[in-house]
């Protein structure tokens, strides 16, 4: 009982430390926008590369074809001249080898080809020992030629590789083409492309860099759209959480309906918040309530009441507190009972010894110690407050009551013997009113028939009266037995009907105060289960309510309503508006404003909504004013032959 608390922060660490759903669902949506970005623009990046290298790859072999193509023709052309004609093979092919080291024109066509390919570098033609014959690079002729790899092997390689080889490597790769005889493996020449690395990297390099500023360009719209679109789809979340965070401080008001198109996800989650709102604010209302119900009745009790938490600390006290230990209670809460009433105390051992094995006390006698004053002769009880099995106490309950407790008891018999006779009184006056009432039916009955039977139609008006005693008769009933249990005689309501039956009703007064009644329904017809005398007596209390506070006139309207699956009744009027002091009072039975009111009204229409399962409560602005909203469970439609 006397262990302190653990103020531990690991909550707030919790949450300082990971991400909210917003943030966490923004960072995905950005997220896979970079991810499709960065993947289209690698497929692109993966096709240009394949696509580059193979034209590379087919420049090198086209020029080489080319020089083949030309080597053929100009060998046949001058050994065609020449005179006389080789006697052996091997006598021809010196021949041909010493024309294409002589050729001046074969010598200009390396050289244009080489300037016509980009990434060519040198073009060479071997003999059968591979010493060069006839190159672009006039240097290389006579000398032999290093094999350098095979363009045709590297590009069979991926384009990623071929890719980080350009870029990073200094390498040279040859494309070659052999020239030879038929019935001869042994080529007789063989043409070399070389293709330098440099020159490639020079070709793709603005390829490249033009695709990075695409690919950055698109990186940015796709960013800045992610959160546009981040932004606008989380912000119905944003308005749920704020809804939340609302209804965490008490704060929540269902959000009004702007017209914006919702999600039928988003529109069932707000339901759920609005109907989850106002059961907290209602169950906030009755904690609140209990606990200032909770309060009074400890102040209003002669015994000293203390209630203790699970650490020993004082929580609440009544105000008998304050007159037996001598102090104000505001300093005797947060202090330990063992602060309170030291052990070494009578009053103190006594409570140890309850705490320390967890028994119950009653009507032990103590004495309580006090400064300046004379010891008090108190009887002690003591209550553990339990929570669930096998757990320690919640806190403990501490009752100290003197011998002024029997007198406190004789004047609460007191109290009821009255409260019997008022009982008994209000039965007689009830009673006295009844008979007239009976005798004004009866009478009413007789001038029916007496029409009835000249052949005269009965008068609207006396249907209206008829209805309207019997309805009085039934609120006199209903008033003796306010406390008691009501059986509402339930049945189908058309509710539209009935408030335009209390609107005629209540319009010759209201416009005796100048006070217009305007009503608006949407649907025309909306059905109820209700006893519809209760619901008539209710609504009628509310809508008098309300002309009558309106002194200086105006309009009072009445609107009736379908939401979701129930029937919403609003009463507004233009009057004064309800003071702050006294709202959570206008329920209450007898409580009244109006100096000639009964008080029990109101708290008869809240009974009525209660029996209905209904809901009631109302908004005010002083000075601009009120608002009643009634709700009661809505049918579909009225089954054939109800009762409207």
């Amino acid at each position: 009982m006397n262990a302190e608390p653990d103020a531990g922060s690991g909550a707030p660490q919790l949450r300082g430390a990971s991400f909210s759903l917003k943030a966490r669902l923004r960072l995905a949506i950005v997220a896979l926008a970079v991810l499709v970005v960065s993947a289209v623009s690698l497929l692109n990046l993966h096709r240009l590369a394949e696509a580059r290298f193979e034209d590379f790859s087919q420049r090198a072999q086209m020029a080489a074809q080319q020089i083949k193509t030309f080597l053929i023709y100009r060998v046949r052309d001058l050994a065609a001249r020449q005179e006389p004609g080789p006697a052996t093979l091997e006598e021809a092919i010196a021949l041909w080898e010493q024309m294409v080291r002589e050729d001046a024109d074969l010598a200009a066509m390396l050289d244009s080809t080489v300037a016509s390919a980009r990434v060519v570098v040198e073009i060479l033609i071997a003999d059968r020992s591979g010493r060069v014959l006839a190159s672009s690079n006039r240097t290389r002729v006579g000398s032999a030629h290093t094999a350098l790899p095979e363009l045709e092997a590297w590009g069979g390689r991926s384009p990623w590789q071929k890719l980080r080889q350009v870029l990073w490597s200094r390498e040279d790769y040859q494309t070659t083409v052999a020239l030879g005889l038929p019935g001869r493996q042994e080529p007789v020449f063989s043409i070399h492309v070389v293709v330098s690395s440099v020159l490639l990297r020079d070709e793709l390099l603005p390829l490249l860099t033009r695709l990075g500023l695409i690919f950055a360009a698109s990186l940015g719209l796709s960013l800045a759209l992610a959160v546009m679109v981040s932004n606008w789809s989380l912000r119905p979340l944003a308005r749920i959480s704020e809804a939340i965070e609302r209804i965490t401080r008490g704060e929540y008001t269902p959000a009004a309906d702007n017209g914006a198109p919702e999600a039928a996800e988003v529109r069932a989650v707000r339901s759920k918040l609005n109907l989850l709102g106002e059961q907290f604010r209602g169950a906030r209302e009755d904690a609140v309530q209990l606990r200032s119900n909770i309060e009074r009745l400890l102040e209003q009790l002669r015994e000293v009441v203390l209630l203790f938490d699970r650490h020993g600390r004082l929580v609440l006290a009544g105000r008998a507190a304050e007159e037996l230990l001598g102090r104000t209670r505001w300093e005797l809460l947060g202090r330990t009972w063992r602060e309170l009433f030291p052990p070494q105390t009578p009053l103190g051992s006594a409570l140890r010894i309850a705490v320390e094995e967890g028994r119950v006390l009653r009507d032990q006698a103590a004495t309580l110690e006090r400064e300046g004053q004379p010891p008090a002769q108190l009887l002690v009880n003591v209550d553990p407050l339990e929570a669930f099995p096998d757990r320690e106490p919640m806190g403990l309950l501490v009752t100290l009551r003197d011998a002024e407790t029997r007198q406190q008891i004789r004047s609460q018999l007191d109290v009821s013997a009255r409260l019997a006779a008022i009982s008994r009184l209000t039965g007689g006056v009830a009673h006295e009113i009844k008979n007239p009432l009976n005798a004004i039916a009866l009478h009413l009955e007789v001038l029916r028939s007496k029409l009835a039977g000249q052949g005269q139609d009965v008068p609207p008006e006396i249907e209206t009266i008829q209805r309207e005693i019997t309805r009085l008769d039934r609120v006199v009933k209903t008033f003796l037995d306010f406390t008691r249990p009501v059986e509402p005689r339930m049945a189908t309501v058309e509710m539209v009907g009935l408030l335009r039956e209390i609107v005629a009703l209540v319009e010759p007064a209201a416009a005796q105060q100048n006070v217009g009644i305007a009503l608006a329904a949407e649907p025309e017809e909306i059905f109820v289960q209700g006893d519809r005398d209760l619901l008539k007596q209710a609504i009628l209390n509310v809508v008098v309510n309300a002309v009558e506070a309106m002194k200086d006139g105006g309009c009072v309207r009445l609107s009736a309503r379908l939401a979701g699956a129930e029937c919403v009744l609003e009463v507004t009027d233009q009057g004064p508006g309800i003071p702050e002091d006294i709202r959570d009072r206008i329920f209450q039975l007898y409580f009244s404003t109006k100096g000639k009111g009964s008080g029990i009204g109101l708290a008869v229409t809240f009974r009525v909504v209660q029996l209905h399962n209904g809901t009631i409560d109302f908004t005010t602005e002083v000075g601009r004013g009120t608002t009643f909203r009634l709700g009661f469970p809505a049918r579909s439609a009225a089954p054939e032959g109800a009762p409207s």
